[in-house]
This record gives structure tokens, C-alpha cells and sequence, in this order.
């Protein structure tokens, strides 16, 4: 509540600048920088922002262009962002603000000066009070390819002048190419892990191609690093070094058990209880219609974000052999067992055994192999108590 409060008087804080910012000049002392926010405590905020900065000391200017702002009292904002349909905006705010909103977040801020001609300057700067206009300020956001970073990207990159951006010479490209899953690990493994193997359940295959440089720019982080290291094509360095403007002072956060360490104890369990279950007699109903539920449930949210949403990266998601709609058809027959159906659910488990082992099409981490293996054992045991199994 407090996030959305603050974020509430910095749109507030926009209007004023917004009724007078066509008028607005840079002088011949403006310079405009690279903003780079470190990770926060909320998931949506471990990957850091990024945001523009111009400075005109002279005509007392000092705004920061933000594309990572949206209005969370729209109309069915929820299911709106389910679908891929929630539209992110850029607005424009005082430099004190965003520095005080970072300030009382307690996270860290580095700048860079964007070695831009004069002209380039200006047309940036234009070009950013067009777009910040209300009939130009939505955009349809995409977490990987049309974010806060790779917006402040494209307009660098739209407003040089005869130049364009290149990697330097001696900087190759690395051999084993990163995957959009491998930069998201980056930065959620050992912080949150939970959020990171839900993230994990939501990515599809599309995920684990390899990436190029340029991809790895909706990272506001890893974009920073390459605008150290990339230049100009006439040889200028794009950044002037960079500054730290704030120091992170947050606390650290409460360590939590690994997804890995509770999945394991629950094959553990399961395995224990269906060896039980088979020399007691017990039907176990109770927990093949928990684990039936959950999974099921889970493929339903997986058809609806491959088919009913505009997400690029939850197409083809291959959890889909796991968390398999066939288990709704076994849930709803669980006093009378379907053994083509078990079958078949057990097949794609194994299927799905097989890529983890080759590593394509898509990445499945330990902790989900550890759940399949978990509804493999029911399936199982529940074929060799009626008897298809000796």
C-alpha cells in the first residue's frame, strides 16, 4: 500500500510538468544519464529498473523519464496482466522524487553519463517529452522484450545521429550463449526461490534459446554492464563510467527452505506412504486427490497463459507433461481407476525425464523433477494396486 502511495503522488507530481514541458530547451550544459535501480524486496523489483535522466543546471531542469510506471486502478487490472494485456507507461518526474523514492526503499542507485553530441541531446530529450504526452505515454509491456530497459534502449538508439552502437573489438560474443531462464536464475537464485520455481512452472520453452547481447538488455543490471563496455561506431565510449548515487541499506531478508530440500521430503513422504498403503491396504484417496487437484489445477493455468494470453514466453511450456490435464479425467475417476489414462500421464512423466536428462527442449529444474517423480509414484501404485502392475 505504501509502494502504491507513493507511486500516486509522483503521477500527481507529473501534471505540472506536463503542462509546461513543451516549452522546455536544453542548454548547452545539459547532460542526459543512465539510471539504474538495484533489486528490491518485492519479486517484480529483484531485477532492478532502469530509467533517463536529463540535467540542465542552467534552465533548471533535472526530470527523470520513467517507462516503468502503470496505472494499477484500471479496469480488471489482474486479469488484464494475466492475459498480456496490461499497458506500462513513461512518465516524467523530478529527479528529488525518484532519488527520495529509492531513498526510503532503501535501494541502490548508479548513474551513467550517456556521451551524447548535441544533437543527439536534443532529439532524445524531444523525442522523450513527445512520447510522455498522454496520448503517447501507454505502451503494451512485454517482461522480455518491451520493458523500462530495453524502452530507454531503443530511444538511445532512435535519436543518434549517423551512429549507431557496437560491441568493442576483443570483446567476442560468449561461447555458450545464456538463456532468457539463465538470467532470471541469475538473479532470484539464493533470494527467492520459491518465486524462482514459480517462475520456472510459468516459462515455456521459448526461455531456454540461446540469447544474443542485445537480449540480455531487459535486465536493467545487465544493461548497465553493457553500456560499459559497448561503444559508439566511431570509436566514442557510450558511457562515462559509472556513479553510485545511492548505497543499498536494506535489511536482508528471511532465508526460507529450498524448493529442492521440501520437494525432496515430499517424494519421501509419498514413496513411504504408497509402500504402506500397498501392504495395509489403504486407498490413499485423500492424497492422490490433493496431488491430482493441485497439478491439475496447475495445467489449467498453463492451457490458459499458452492459448488465452498475449505472454510470449509461457507458449510451449512443456510443465505441461506434469502438470497434466489428464489428471482432472483421473481426479474425477478416483474410486474407479483409468488405467489407459494413468498410462498415458505416466508416459509424459517419462517423457518429460527424458528432457531433463538431454536438456532440450526446456530446462526443468530439480525441484520440479522431484514433483513429477512425486505424481509418478502415485500413478504407479495406483497401477500395481489394481492389479496392471507385478
Amino acid at each position: 500500500m505504501k509502494k502504491h502511495f507513493i507511486l500516486l503522488i509522483l503521477i500527481l507530481l507529473r501534471f505540472p510538468f506536463a503542462q509546461t514541458q513543451n516549452s522546455m530547451e536544453l542548454g548547452d550544459s545539459a547532460f542526459a544519464s543512465l539510471l539504474t535501480v538495484g533489486a528490491g524486496d518485492e519479486f517484480y523489483e529483484v531485477f532492478g529498473h532502469t530509467a533517463l535522466r536529463f540535467c540542465d543546471s542552467a534552465n533548471n531542469i533535472d526530470l527523470v523519464f520513467n517507462y516503468g510506471s502503470f496505472d494499477d486502478f484500471e479496469d480488471n487490472f489482474y486479469l488484464k496482466f494475466a492475459r498480456g494485456k496490461l499497458n506500462y507507461c513513461v512518465i516524467a518526474q523530478y529527479f528529488n522524487d525518484f532519488i527520495f523514492e529509492y531513498t526510503y526503499f532503501g535501494r541502490q542507485v548508479w548513474e551513467q553519463r550517456l556521451m551524447l553530441t548535441d544533437d543527439e541531446l536534443r532529439s532524445l530529450f524531444h523525442a522523450l517529452v513527445v512520447n510522455v504526452q498522454p496520448e503517447n505515454m501507454y505502451y503494451a509491456y512485454d517482461f522480455f522484450r518491451d520493458n523500462c530497459a530495453t524502452r530507454v534502449h531503443d530511444m538511445v538508439v532512435d535519436n543518434l545521429r549517423g551512429r549507431s552502437l557496437i560491441l568493442p573489438p576483443g570483446i567476442p560474443e560468449p561461447r555458450k550463449r545464456t538463456t532468457l531462464r539463465d538470467l532470471v536464475h541469475k538473479y532470484t537464485n539464493g533470494v527467492m526461490p520459491w518465486w524462482q520455481t514459480g517462475i520456472d512452472i510459468l516459462l515455456g520453452a521459448r526461455c531456454d534459446r540461446p540469447i544474443n547481447r542485445e537480449q540480455h538488455l531487459f535486465a536493467p543490471i545487465e544493461m548497465m554492464n553493457q553500456y560499459d563496455t559497448i561503444a559508439f561506431s566511431d570509436g566514442a565510449s557510450v558511457a562515462g563510467g559509472t556513479t553510485v548515487l545511492l548505497s543499498d541499506t536494506r535489511e536482508p531478508q528471511r532465508a526460507l527452505p529450498s524448493p529442492t530440500l521440501v520437494t525432496g521430503l515430499l517424494l519421501a513422504a509419498v514413496v513411504l506412504l504408497s509402500v504402506m498403503a500397498l501392504r495395509r491396504g489403504w486407498k490413499l484417496l485423500w492424497l492422490d486427490g490433493t496431488l491430482f487437484t493441485l497439478a491439475g489445477l496447475t495445467s489449467l493455468l498453463l492451457l490458459f497463459l499458452w492459448f488465452g494470453s498475449d505472454h510470449w514466453c509461457t507458449k510451449w511450456n512443456m510443465n505441461l507433461l506434469w502438470a497434466n490435464p489428464l489428471l482432472l479425467f483421473l481426479l474425477a475417476r478416483l474410486r474407479k481407476p483409468n488405467r489407459k489414462a494413468t498410462i498415458a500421464a505416466l508416459c509424459c512423466i517419462g517423457l518429460m525425464l527424458l528432457m531433463w536428462l538431454v536438456g532440450w527442449p526446456q530446462h526443468f529444474s530439480t525441484s520440479l523433477m522431484l514433483i513429477a517423480l512425486t505424481l509418478a509414484t502415485r500413478l504407479a501404485f495406483r497401477l500395481k494396486k489394481d492389479g496392471y502392475l507385478k
